[in-house]
């Protein structure tokens, strides 16, 4: 019998998002982490934390055992069980702005 692993998307690699996509991915979810920055994405693939939480040991052995992946394409968002949206919402006059939390969840 295979043994089922919890499908984890992380919608946002910043500073709370890549940390939290690599708990999971260490808990042994199985993670995808989507970021609309390629170049944020491109660093993680090529093995570089840009987050000082994230170390690049840590981050290549997860990705190396297939426990995370990294990617900017909405194509590749596939079913998952759970997801986690950690975008910015920066405060203008005390209030929110949403914008992002809003585009996330309709990826």
């Amino acid at each position: 019998m295979t043994e089922y692993r919890l499908r984890v998307c992380v919608l946002g690699l910043g500073y709370v998002g890549l940390p939290l996509a690599m708990l999971c991915a260490r808990r042994g979810y199985d993670v995808t982490g989507f970021d609309i920055d390629r170049d944020r994405v491109a660093s993680l693939l090529a093995g570089s934390s840009y987050v000082d939480d994230v170390d690049d040991a840590e981050l290549a052995q997860l990705m190396g055992g297939g426990s995370f992946r990294a990617t900017h394409d909405t194509g590749a968002l596939g079913e998952f069980d759970v997801s986690l949206i950690a975008v910015p919402t920066p405060l203008t006059d005390g209030v929110p702005d949403t914008r992002a939390v809003e585009a996330a969840s309709r990826t």
